[in-house]
């Protein structure tokens, strides 16, 4: 019988056996959920040293198989420069299918880039964008974004 390495690694990392989860999940590394996991122990530094670059490289992965969080984790490390260099496009192409998913998260840094006029987007796109936020939640964030940048005005 085969070993399931992602349920392995996620009865680990619940025990808090960040090391045997990360030996289980590095088994399947492509699979999409072990790379989410992976990149969720390289960015916490559970388990293996803290490291941002392995966290983006693993979150990209799982990112592109379409796995929602990981496109949050992806875009917002490469709209931040968390181990990759700044690119505000690639950002975008992980955080738009995750806003359109209803991630709230990923609307609030879409908007941001917007906000800053940035990859295309407008003033108008992010003030949408957060006021969807805000329609379903008072999110400290998404009001600290929307009046950072004014958008009352767009």
């Amino acid at each position: 019988m085969a070993i399931d390495y992602y349920n392995a690694g996620m009865n680990a990392y619940e025990a808090k056996k960040y090391s045997e989860a990360y030996e289980f999940f590095i088994q399947e590394e492509t699979n999409p959920r072990c790379a989410f996991a992976l990149g969720v122990l390289h960015y916490n530094g559970q388990g293996v040293e803290r490291d941002f670059k392995k966290s983006t490289h693993f979150y990209t992965l799982a990112a592109e198989a379409g796995i929602v969080p990981a496109q949050v984790s992806a875009g917002f490390a490469y709209a931040n420069a968390m181990g990759v260099p700044q690119d505000f496009e690639k950002a975008v192409s992980f955080l738009r299918p995750a806003a359109e998913a209803g991630e709230a998260s990923a609307k609030i840094t879409l908007a941001e880039i917007y906000a800053m006029g940035e990859a295309g987007g407008t003033r108008k796109e992010a003030a949408k964008l957060l006021r969807e936020v805000l329609s379903t939640s008072n999110s400290e964030e998404a009001i600290e974004v929307y009046t950072k940048y004014e958008l009352h005005k767009a």
